[in-house]
């Protein structure tokens, strides 16, 4: 588990993401709710979301307590590295006095 803070950006999320020992992900896109929060490719939709990095990740989910957000990137250790696509559950500490990150349907 995790917390995140509801003033964390987008960046720091994904940050947790890259060093959760069960996901090890990296290039990793986030969309929530159809909507691409950041993306890592291609080029130009790096560049259109590039701006949402340093937003907090609770404003860009409508100041949602918890919800679910899509994440895809490479998983995996050295070069044995995968595609791979996440659904995962999160909670804003301090919001509705609960705090984590897990995921939904497993790693």
């Amino acid at each position: 588990m995790r917390e995140l803070l509801s003033l964390s950006g987008v960046v720091q999320f994904i940050n947790l993401l890259e060093d959760h020992p069960k996901l090890l992900l990296t290039r990793v896109s986030v969309t929530y709710r159809g909507d691409n929060l950041y993306m890592q490719a291609p080029p130009v939709l790096e560049e259109m979301t590039r701006c949402n990095l340093d937003l907090p990740l609770f404003e860009l989910m409508a100041k949602t307590p918890t919800d679910i957000v899509h994440v895809t990137g490479a998983a995996g250790k050295g070069d044995k590295k995968q595609s791979c696509s996440r659904k995962l559950r999160v909670v804003f500490k301090g919001v509705n006095g609960v705090a984590d990150m897990d995921m939904a349907g497993g790693a």
